[in-house]
């Protein structure tokens, strides 16, 4: 299997009057096409991981290969070039530029890179199209609703073939009918596309979609648990899990 990302030994201590290891000793790695979930309890370290993948920080040890490079390695401007080729981000809270119509969002990281106008709108077609917000072109992001703003948030993320996706939360400002629509795009977009995607969640609905997730409490690798056949049963083994960590999630069985 090609892996996309692979991480070594990887800490990050925070320095102050009392230094805070908020990750210590992390090693995993992810397969192309690998769909991953990352979980564990508020302050365990899940954002700073995505931090150090995103290269928005730096760690205080170890390495983080994606496709065979160290992106910590590079120059600030090869860092940037860097996340706008090889990563697509999807937020929690969407980050879409209110002053663009969808559109224009979508496009964004193709204008960047210098696109010309017929490759950008092939691309687009393909994109909206895949996740059924073709007729929300012209409209701007504050007339239309949380869960299509998400879903134009991930074609702007999976507009350049990213290796890899890295997902923050993001249903975590959904309601449950957009979150499943969210989720299931993501999921068709990883099964078709075979892009690699990273999330962090604490929606153990949304980690169900997951192939395999990775509990992470302390700043430490705390367990895996693998997807497998049957994802009723998965999103079971996620609860028991999560209560053994400390959560408290009361929460009915997703539909398939």
């Amino acid at each position: 299997m090609v892996k996309v990302l692979e991480i070594q030994r990887l800490g990050k201590v925070y320095r102050g009057k009392v230094p805070h290891r908020a990750l210590d000793n992390i090693n995993f790695s992810i397969n192309k096409g690998e769909f991953v979930g990352i979980m564990g309890p508020s302050g365990s370290g899940k954002t700073t991981l995505l931090n150090l993948l995103a290269t928005i920080d730096e760690p205080s040890y170890g390495t983080i290969f994606i496709n065979g490079k160290n992106p910590h390695s590079f120059s600030r401007n090869e860092k940037a070039m860097f996340r706008r080729n090889e990563l697509g981000f999807v937020f929690q809270d969407f980050n879409l530029l209110e002053m663009l119509t969808v559109e224009e969002n979508i496009i964004l990281p193709l204008a960047l890179n210098g696109e010309t106008q017929d490759t950008m709108e092939q691309k687009l077609v393909k994109v909206t199209k895949k996740l059924g917000i073709e007729k929300l072109l012209n409209k701007y992001t504050y007339e239309i609703s949380g869960g299509q703003l998400q879903r134009t948030a991930i074609a702007r993320a999976i507009i350049n073939r990213p290796s890899m996706i890295l997902a923050d939360e993001p249903t975590g400002n959904l309601d449950s009918k957009a979150s499943k629509d969210v989720m299931e795009a993501l999921s068709e977009i990883n099964r078709t596309e075979q892009t690699t995607t990273f999330m962090v969640t604490h929606d153990p609905v949304a980690a169900s979609y997951c192939h395999r997730i990775i509990f992470i409490k302390d700043g430490k690798l705390y367990n895996e648990i693998y997807q497998g056949d049957n994802r009723q049963l998965f999103f079971q083994k996620i609860l028991d899990l999560l209560a053994l960590l400390g959560g408290d999630n009361h929460l009915s069985m997703p539909h398939s």
